[in-house]
């Protein structure tokens, strides 16, 4: 996985039973930067936990810009791809959409190829991760960072008012903020490079 750009970093430390809580803000998308060109596979690999087992196995839906996949081999392409995972769905929908279904035939495609940038150019992946899978992964990729919007976060924030009462300590670029410097934080940065690590109890 390639490094993101400099960012800055903001750092919460919350109740340790209730990090997984914070996992759901993946459904709304992280961005990381790849090589236009790279596989589904490859770049999936680089993630914690990302192993080839856990992709045949796990993974049982994989969405890219819109359209239902089933080949890892598929390089990602275009300036802004969107990669969706998720584990198993249920109901015909869930069948549909599975990896290798029966019933894919009933997929309507859009088109998953996209033109952009020639390989070799960085492009940005917005890469998006529900439900076992968030829970799964979300994790150990909070607590190694991830880059996100800033509005995206804030929002997830305001809408789930226990969530932030579970948060210890707020810090942006090594100084510490309080929840009113933080939900000012869109006019001023973009993105944000977050990283969420269980406090001490």
């Amino acid at each position: 996985m390639k490094e993101q750009l400099p960012l800055s970093r903001l750092e919460f430390k919350v109740k340790p039973r209730n990090l997984p809580l914070f996992t759901t803000v993946l459904q709304s998308g992280i961005e990381v930067s790849a090589e236009s060109g790279t596989s589904l596979g490859r770049f999936l690999g680089d993630f914690p936990g990302f192993t080839a087992e856990y992709l045949a196995d796990v993974v049982q839906t994989i969405f890219l810009n819109g359209t239902a996949v089933d080949d890892l081999t598929i390089p990602l392409t275009g300036a802004r791809p969107t990669l969706a995972l998720s584990a198993a769905m249920p109901g015909l929908a869930g069948a549909i959409f599975r990896k290798n279904s029966f019933h894919a035939a009933l997929r309507t495609e859009t088109g998953s190829r996209t033109s952009g940038p020639q390989q070799n150019d960085t492009i940005t992946v917005t890469l998006k991760l529900f439900n076992s899978i968030a829970r799964d992964r979300g994790e150990e990729l909070l607590q190694r960072g991830v880059c996100l919007q800033t509005d995206i976060l804030v929002d997830f924030l305001a809408r789930r008012p226990n969530l932030q009462q579970d948060i210890r300590s707020i810090r942006l670029n090594d100084k510490s903020i309080d929840q009113t410097a933080l939900n000012r934080m869109p006019a001023e940065h973009d993105r944000i490079y977050l990283t969420i690590e269980k406090a001490d109890d």
